[in-house]
């Protein structure tokens, strides 16, 4: 009932509930988790509640999003997709296989920036032979458009300037330009996990007790 609704609603604006459930909230970001064990398997999750929805299917613990797309990728508009179709999305988990059954899970925050972080690691990664903490560490960029305008972000260490191009230019590394984890296993149970600078990510690695 209206009612109803209204209580609830006003009770979650008294200042005091307000003080409680503000002590609450940590990161309201896209979070991604990367994960690979000894039997050669992987997961890369990547997940976001955007403004969230308020909506938690019964038994589930997930909170719905009130996601309808980013805009960049909504050409149509939010309200244009029909029953059924699937949303894009810039989310990006990422698996990779090599042929000696080595395997890495790698994926970011960051809206339109999470495709161009993935990349720029694994080029570091895969093609200039970095370490992958030294992959996710690297300075980054982005290309975006700005009121029509094509412009490149980046962080120091980058000689972007010197292309001739708009440039945007960061003082430091910059939680802008994502927050990659990666998670790798290679031949023969060598297992290697970083986390991105820029944000506050970790690794864990666990040990099963195989004496029970």
């Amino acid at each position: 009932r209206s009612d109803d609704l209204i209580r609830d609603v006003g009770a979650l604006l008294d200042p005091a509930t307000l003080e409680v459930l503000g002590r609450r909230v940590e990161s309201a970001s896209t979070v991604h988790t990367s994960t690979v064990d000894s039997e050669g398997r992987a997961c890369a999750i990547s997940a976001s509640t955007g403004y969230g929805s308020g909506v938690v299917p019964p038994g589930t613990g997930v909170f719905l999003n009130n996601c309808l797309g980013e805009h960049e990728l909504n050409k149509r508009g939010l309200h244009a997709w029909q029953v059924g179709e699937r949303l894009p999305s810039n989310m990006a988990p990422t698996l990779a296989h090599a042929p000696d059954g080595s395997i890495l899970a790698v994926g970011s925050p960051g809206a339109d920036r999470i495709t161009t972080a993935i990349l720029q690691i694994l080029v570091n990664f895969l093609n200039l032979e970095m370490t992958l903490e030294e992959a996710i560490a690297h300075p980054r960029l982005h290309v975006e458009r700005v009121d029509g305008r094509t412009v490149v972000a980046y962080e120091p260490g980058l000689p972007v300037d010197e292309l001739g191009v708009e440039c945007r230019a960061f003082d430091s590394i910059s939680m802008f330009f994502g927050g990659v984890g990666a998670a790798l296993r290679r031949r023969g149970d060598r297992f290697t996990a970083a986390s991105d600078p820029r944000r506050e990510g970790g690794t864990a690695l666990h040990i099963p007790d195989t004496a029970t």
